[in-house]
């Protein structure tokens, strides 16, 4: 399947199983022959408590095992994954000597299925809500020609913001905000005080307390990080206000 199909593709699925299927049709018969697939929700919203992790050429039984004992917490690669922009090898990871317990058990159990030869891509969505893949390697490659790389960067890019697309209308929509309140908001996410804000927007530091009380309300929270949080987390929050 090349490129144009694949996006093709993508673009008309209509859930999650089917988006899945597609991706892993993509990487069959290449050099990837493992695929997994976290899904990294943004603090504050909704799901943020919630990681999402799908698997190709992994026993299931491990899998659930990553994700109901949480090892995806202990994972270094992953972990350096979220600090690159850049696809990365896994044999590139300077992995620390003070590793966890944890760590060390997960690099135990991905050595055991052979996943330590492969390619790290952080892919990148709405709101903060971005995304990793490992693309484990069949047993033939240790390196990819860097055309090939960013046809898989894009690959998987591609799909984590078609997912994007497929989960955020589960989510709800989001809390509806005045323009006044959702200016207050964005000043409350950069530090200011009430007074301050009353300042910038010309009016009383007890109007901006009265606006945050009724933003708590419409957000579901208590004080102002948590509103701020929720305010980044469900995209009521851009960086040009």
């Amino acid at each position: 399947m090349d490129l144009a199909a694949y996006e093709s593709r993508l673009a008309s699925v209509r859930e999650q199983a089917a988006l899945w299927k597609v991706l892993t049709e993509y990487f069959r018969g290449s050099e990837v022959e493992r695929v997994v697939y976290h899904h990294l929700p943004p603090m504050g919203a909704r799901d943020a408590d919630r990681m999402d992790v799908a698997a190709m050429g992994v026993p299931d039984e491990l899998v659930d095992r990553y994700v109901g004992e949480k090892l995806y917490k202990q994972n270094p690669i992953l972990q350096h994954g979220l600090r690159s922009i850049q696809p990365f090898y896994f044999d590139e990871v300077n992995l620390p000597e003070d590793l966890t317990p944890g760590a060390k058990e997960f690099l135990d159990i991905v050595r055991r299925v052979d996943f330590l030869r492969g390619l790290g891509v952080q892919v990148f969505g709405p709101h903060g809500r971005n995304g990793y893949f490992g693309l484990g390697f069949v047993p033939t490659v240790t390196r990819l020609e860097p055309g090939r790389v960013t046809n898989f960067q894009w690959v998987c890019q591609l799909a984590h913001l078609r997912y994007c697309s497929l989960l955020l209308p589960t989510l709800g929509p989001p809390p509806n905000l005045s323009e006044r309140e959702t200016e207050v908001l964005a000043w409350v996410a950069r530090g200011k005080s009430n007074s301050a804000i009353g300042e910038i927007l010309g009016i009383s530091a007890h109007t901006v307390d009265a606006h945050l009380r009724r933003i708590y309300l419409k957000l579901g929270v208590f004080d102002r990080i948590s509103a701020a949080l929720r305010g980044i987390g469900v995209g009521l929050i851009h960086s040009e206000i």
